[in-house]
């Protein structure tokens, strides 16, 4: 999984089915740039994506929008068995006319991150993971067994084109039919409790408001909460301490900034809310394993490609 989540790591499609007996939690709490779906084959789960909590049954959908804070937790026992999907958008952009292409990428952008299937669905989608899942390993077993032998690099070059645009179809195919199926479906979000919607009403607050001085202090006072009570419901509820959540979105804002804006560091430092410019460069690097300047230099030497 590291090498997924690796900033210099350019995987563009991803998939994997993972089965655990003993309790598991993310190490990692993240987000991004690739698109994120997530369906549970078996067991429950609790899932904190950007500011919402979700109780994750067998059969669910789970839809995760490039860069948004995620965090996945044990949910009534710890057994379950999981199909995961990351893929970036120009992985299948390139198979359509831009002017003709169906929006497949709309379906990570409604207000839910979860799509509660009926029967008859959750069955068509289980198998158009478990084929997508075969041909994927089919395809890196391919790779690896042209790697071992003596062939011309001209066949294995159409082997591996070939492979890999079977793989974009079935997934394409896989999308569209998720946006038929989330064009159906009109049911509306509900929170698990009362509490997981203060949390949810929280993490929004600092999602809105993180330029500004925010501390655990405060934040309990505005939401009539005692510290101590909230600081250890929002860990236990969303996977991440107050601050972690915190500074992991002002660092992701300024990610966006060091990017797309001409603002320096300095400036880039004042603008997400951290209070000085040495306290701003130790948590990105140790998030990013980059320093700011070192981030926007390989970024812009992306994007001159």
């Amino acid at each position: 999984m590291k090498e997924l989540y690796d900033p210099m790591e350019d995987k563009s499609f991803w998939i994997q089915k993972q089965k655990f007996k003993e309790s598991y939690e993310m190490e990692n709490r993240h987000y991004h740039n690739h698109y994120e779906l997530y369906y549970l084959l078996s067991g429950e789960r609790y899932y904190f994506i950007k500011d919402r909590s979700y109780h994750v049954r067998s059969g669910d959908l789970v839809l995760i929008n490039k860069n948004a804070l995620h965090h996945t937790s044990n949910a009534n026992g710890f057994q379950h068995e999981k199909i995961m999907i990351y893929f970036k958008e120009e992985y299948i952009s390139s198979l359509f006319n831009p002017e003709k292409m169906i929006d497949l990428f709309s379906i990570f952008q409604h207000q839910s991150n979860i799509i509660s299937l009926d029967i008859k669905n959750q069955e068509i989608i289980k198998q158009l993971l478990l084929k997508l899942l075969a041909e994927y390993n089919s395809f890196k077993l391919a790779v690896k067994n042209n790697s071992q032998q003596i062939m011309t690099d001209q066949i294995t070059s159409d082997s591996k084109k070939e492979n890999e645009f079977h793989l974009k179809i079935m997934l394409a195919e896989l999308l569209y039919r998720i946006k038929k199926i989330r064009k159906s479906e009109n049911r509306d979000f509900k929170h698990t409790s009362s509490l997981h919607k203060t949390i949810s009403d929280i993490a929004k607050y600092i999602g809105q408001n993180y330029e500004n001085e925010i501390s655990l202090g405060s934040t309990a006072d505005r939401f009539s909460l005692n510290p101590c009570y909230l600081s250890t419901k929002f860990k236990e509820i969303s996977g991440f301490s107050f601050i972690e959540y915190l500074n992991l979105i002002r660092l992701k804002e300024a990610k966006k900034l060091l990017k797309e804006s001409d603002l320096n560091i300095t400036e880039i430092s004042e603008a997400v809310g951290f209070n000085t410019l040495s306290h701003f460069g130790r948590m990105f690097k140790k998030h990013n394993d980059l320093s700011p300047s070192k981030y926007r230099k390989v970024n812009s030497r992306k994007n001159s490609l």
